[in-house]
Parts: structure tokens; sequence; C-alpha cells
């Protein structure tokens, strides 16, 4: 009986960790560099939404520590049946009056799709 209850404990966590999505941690990718994830997506929340999140998250870290942050690229994938979404921002904390702040410019990944016919 001891193992079921140890089996439902961990399809229930799943579960929450499905419907509520997951932010990451920000990471170091270079110098004055980060990069911040959110994902996967629940079926009702939307890459925008998800993305926006991201934004939040990266602006609250900089201001913490009294930068400025400059979004660098950034990218979503809304959830659908078989595959989850995300978003992800790359974003550079700056001191304020570094001549590297400027208005963004930010940059879809370089992707490439191939569709095949059979």
């Amino acid at each position: 009986m001891k193992l079921s209850h140890y089996i439902i404990c961990t399809i229930a966590f799943g579960a929450c960790i499905f419907i509520t999505g997951c932010a990451s941690n920000i990471v170091a990718a270079g110098p004055d560099t980060y990069f911040v994830s959110y994902g996967p997506l629940p079926i009702t929340m939307s890459a925008a939404k998800a993305k926006a999140h991201c934004y939040q998250l990266a602006s609250e870290w900089c201001k913490a520590r009294g930068l400025v942050m400059v979004p660098v690229s950034s990218n979503e994938q809304n959830a659908i049946p078989g595959r989850a979404g995300s978003a992800e921002l790359t974003f550079r904390a700056l001191k304020p009056g570094d001549p590297d702040i400027k208005r963004a410019t930010i940059e879809a990944p370089d992707t490439t799709q191939r569709i095949e016919t059979r």
C-alpha cells in the first residue's frame, strides 16, 4: 500500500509541473550576457505570456543588481499536441550609462524548417 502512495505523489507532482510550467534560473551565457527560459508551458498558457514572464524575470534580476536589462534575442513556441511550448530570452546586464545601452534590436533565432513529402 505504501508503494501506491509514492506513485500517486509522483504523478501528482508531475501533473503540477505540467499544469503550471517552470521558469529556469538566470544562467550566465558569456560576458555580461545571460539566459532565462520558461517551459514546458501548460496547454492553457500562450507563448507570448511566457515570453513576457521571461522579460519580467530578467528585468527584476538586473534591477536588483543595479543593472539595465538589454534584450539580445528571444524565441517562443506555443504548445501543440505532441510538443510542449516554451519561451526563452538572452539578454545583457549592463551598468547604467554603458554606451552599449541603446534601442534593442531583438533577433529571432536563425532556423530552417525542412518539409518532406513522401
